[in-house]
């Protein structure tokens, strides 16, 4: 791959006058991040601001090619010991200073930060062993491993931030008052409720057709569908019951991003194998996963919003086999597990998740109930479930991601979930950890399909997590929104230069 990918950019001649306003309701209740600073986005929905007030080196296309963004050229060495970027002369930060190979290399410097927890940080500074400016247009990215995973990583938050104003500034100013060179400059913000952003005219690669763009924060499904049908919201999040509500109205439309997330369950007792627990024994772990009806959850809970899924990764991963499938639902035999293990009257259990996730997770503890596991629900708002989750406080079971937001590598699939090490790896194992580390380290797809499957396979056996379903991002849109092009597996929808938009 030691080859230079050059791209010509036609320059953009000029654009219609931008107006209207876009309203995005979402259903995370927290930023995930101190104002507006991507360098502190320690989860949840990264794009909607590493892609809008911010950019990257690279962007990605719907079909995830890597097309140009800060950068307009990169040539990969071919032991993979480092990437040359050359950045795209003339690009002004919102502020008007210029973008040069050093705010990269701060940039990148700054989203390793230990202290300031961003999500990728650990994955930035596993892959990555020093950054080195060529020349004021020129960087050298010096990497540990072969990194092809680097690049969706990159486009998810790999925010280039402005070296000189983030100094001046601090971090906390910088929070408040951010400023990049994406195509949405930052307007105002309330904390854990909203933020507006403003396009910019003429940007570099695509300015946006309408003037605001607002991210409101809406954790409850009915209120998000009724901003939707008072037009006090453009485009929502959508809850699966709420689908065929949507499909039914002539005034809305149905966006679906098909296989963003694969969602689980984890064994938090695993971890703790010093406190006495059924969840130990690996036939109740069994028992369990197959207590649960996956098809009649996702046919009449989640209404086709989700899918029944037993492989680990998605089907965009190289090694991704669609031969595997879900646990059957066998309430019979899960029974029977459970009386070989000890427990023929079953046990109590806590099923725990955040509001969003609560009217699934009913469905499920019924399931449970049937077989004899009962189950508290522990529902944890915004910030108490990311202390508990972050300080391993929790026991049970816990909802959680497999894969989140689909990448080619399966080790840079499931890294978030899996590696130890990683702020969301509540559950996971050392012989999982060193396959995903050596899936990552692939050089080329066939060593990638290879690796990927052995990393599936270890993961399935060891049963640490009960495999549910593949979630599909669907999203309602009001007559306003007539195209709106989301790239394969991405979550959440972002791309919002390019939407069509009518007034």
């Amino acid at each position: 791959m030691g080859f230079l990918l050059l791209f010509l950019l036609v320059p953009f001649s000029g654009q219609a006058a931008q107006t209207g306003q876009v309203v995005y309701a979402s259903t995370y209740p927290a930023f995930y991040q101190r104002g507006g600073d991507p360098a502190s986005h320690f989860g949840g929905q990264g794009p909607l601001i590493a892609n809008t007030v911010f950019e990257s080196l690279i962007d990605l296309a719907v079909d995830l090619k890597v097309i140009p963004a800060v950068a307009r050229a990169w040539r990969i060495a071919p032991d993979w010991s480092y990437i040359d970027f050359d950045i795209k002369p003339g690009i002004k930060f919102h502020n008007g200073d210029p973008v040069t190979a050093e705010d990269v290399k701060f940039s990148m410097e700054t989203n390793a930060r230990p202290e300031l927890r961003h999500v990728l940080g650990v994955a930035y500074k596993m892959h990555i062993k020093s950054v080195e400016v060529l020349s004021p247009l020129k960087v050298r990215v010096h990497l540990n491993m072969p990194s092809p995973n680097l690049w969706k990583k990159w486009w998810w938050n790999g925010a280039v931030m402005p070296k000189k104003y983030r100094e001046k500034v601090g971090d906390a100013g910088f929070a408040d008052k951010p400023i990049g060179s994406g195509p949405f400059k930052w307007v105002d913000y309330k904390q854990d409720q909203y933020f507006t952003m403003e396009a910019v005219p003429n940007h570099h690669r695509k300015s946006p057709e309408f003037k605001t763009l607002k991210i409101v924060y809406v954790p409850d499904h009915a209120t998000r569908l009724a901003m939707l049908k008072a037009g006090e919201a453009d485009i929502i999040q959508l809850a699966g019951p709420h689908i065929p509500l949507v499909k039914a109205d002539p005034k809305l439309r149905l966006v679906q991003v098909k296989h963003t997330i694969g969602v689980t369950l984890g064994y938090c007792d695993i971890m703790f194998p010093d406190e006495k627990s059924p969840f130990l024994d690996m036939r109740v772990r069994e028992a369990a996963s197959l207590a649960i009806d996956r098809k009649g959850i996702c046919d009449r809970v989640l209404f086709g919003g989700s899918e029944p899924w037993g492989e680990i990764i998605s089907p965009y991963s190289f090694g991704f086999d669609p031969s595997v499938k879900p646990d059957p639902y066998d309430p019979e035999k899960a029974k029977a597990l459970l009386a070989q293990a000890g427990y023929p009257n079953g046990f109590k259990t806590t099923l725990n998740c955040t509001s969003p996730s609560k009217y699934w997770i009913e469905a499920i503890a019924a399931n449970l109930a049937d077989v004899g596991i009962k189950s508290d629900i522990n529902i944890l708002e915004g910030g108490a479930y990311l202390q508990a989750y972050m300080g391993k406080k929790l026991r049970g079971l816990v909802t959680r991601n497999s894969w989140y937001d689909a990448e080619q590598n399966a080790g840079a699939d499931v890294q978030d979930a899996y590696m130890m090490g990683n702020l969301w790896a509540y559950v996971t194992t050392k012989e999982v950890s060193d396959t995903l580390m050596r899936c990552m380290a692939a050089k080329d797809d066939k060593e990638a399909a290879e690796w990927g499957r052995k990393l599936s396979k270890v993961i399935r056996e060891s049963r640490i997590n009960i495999h549910l379903w593949s979630n599909h991002s669907n999203y309602g849109v009001n007559q306003r929104i007539v195209q709106w092009d989301q790239q394969l597996g991405s979550f959440p929808g972002a791309r919002f230069e390019y939407m069509k938009v009518k007034d």
